[in-house]
């Protein structure tokens, strides 16, 4: 489970930043640059949170279980809503 929301993170927050790299284009402001840089900050914590990138660098997994994917449900479901509002 925490893979399949980790990877769903990384794609959602690939599209959120793509999002706020064109706005930033368009309206080159402080706060657009705010978005892009969260979006960057987003994507490195979904990408490091990928139990795939730590198998990959040689790193094993606590065994914490189902609390393990829990942050990253309610990271995904703070992506969405982000997107949501970027596309609207």
């Amino acid at each position: 489970m925490k893979m399949f929301f980790s990877t769903l993170n990384v794609i959602l927050i690939g599209a959120l930043l793509w999002s706020y790299t064109n706005v930033y284009r368009e309206i080159p402001t402080r706060f657009t640059m705010s978005l892009t840089i969260f979006g960057i900050a987003l994507l490195l914590y979904a990408l490091m949170s990928n139990p795939l990138v730590h198998t990959v660098l040689g790193f094993r997994s606590s065994g914490l279980g189902p609390f393990a994917f829990i942050p990253d449900l309610f990271a995904t479901v703070a992506v969405i809503v982000l997107l949501y509002q970027s596309y609207q």
